[in-house]
């Protein structure tokens, strides 16, 4: 049954998408802006299913910490792609570049680091 309102609902909120009502989109960019500042608690709220939400977000990050952290258990701390859009977005602004400019500069940058490195992907511990 609960599969069924849940199916229910993210068709209701596809069709008030396409019908251009407000209120969906507002809804859908809340939700954005809550995955990429981490707010856990927001993104579980605004979710169509929120028990079950937080139910599978505990069920791989189960300690209370981890509703305050900032990554997820799909790509973990270091390779979060909305971590290393922040990371961009301050590298740009204490450089002073427009975010482009710095993405290409930090690229370079990376390439060198890993010329340096030895240019392995896997490195001996």
């Amino acid at each position: 049954m609960r599969e069924g309102i849940i199916t229910y609902k993210i068709a209701a909120h596809a069709a008030d998408l396409a019908k251009g009502f407000p209120g969906a989109q507002l809804q859908d960019n809340a939700m954005s802006k809550a995955r990429f500042e981490f707010r856990w608690a927001d993104q579980f709220a605004l979710g169509l299913d929120p028990e079950r939400a937080e139910e599978y977000h505990d069920a791989t990050l189960p300690k209370e910490s981890a509703k305050v952290a900032h990554f997820c258990s799909m790509c973990g701390p270091h390779f979060c792609s909305m971590r290393i859009t922040q990371d961009v977005r301050e590298y740009a602004a204490k450089q002073g570049l427009a975010e482009e400019t710095a993405l290409q500069k930090g690229m370079e940058e990376k390439a060198v680091e890993f010329k340096r490195s030895g240019a392995q992907i896997y490195n001996k511990a």
